[in-house]
């Protein structure tokens, strides 16, 4: 039979099989990239940020009190949350309201105010870079 062989010997059974073993109950992993991107969003709050960095457009309700944009009672930014079961992570905002901030939209009566865009979960090339050293370490 023709091909290519790898005769594996040492100590690299043992970790392959630790690796398998891993694989097979990735909650602990996936609990501390939740707790990753749940600080990621709190301190992105802060800064009004998006995932990119982009600079959120400052709020007008955020203009009038000198304060920060979707911060003013901070129920939003405290809604940030993270789930694992089993091979599924689920990370976002507790408040129903959440989704017109983040994607924009009209509200209001007669949805006569426009709120632009303002991304608040997501992930981008920092945040890929963390998880992915987050993964790194929890396979060592």
């Amino acid at each position: 039979m023709a091909g290519v062989f790898i005769d594996i010997s040492g100590n690299a059974i043992p970790r392959l099989s630790l690796l398998a073993g891993k694989a097979e109950q990735p909650e602990t992993v996936l609990d501390e990239i939740g707790a990753f991107l749940d600080s990621d969003v709190m301190h992105r709050f802060s800064r009004e940020m998006s995932p990119g960095g982009a600079k959120w457009e400052q709020s007008e309700a955020a203009k009038e009190r000198s304060g920060l944009t979707l911060t003013d009672t901070r129920n939003l930014a405290d809604s940030i949350t993270h789930n694992v079961q089993g091979n599924t992570l689920e990370h976002g905002l507790g408040e129903v309201y959440a989704a017109v901030h983040h994607f924009g939209g009209k509200v209001g009566r007669n949805k006569s105010v426009t709120l632009p865009a303002r991304p608040i979960v997501g992930i981008d090339t920092y945040q890929a870079d963390e998880i992915n050293d987050i993964i790194d370490d929890w396979l060592i």
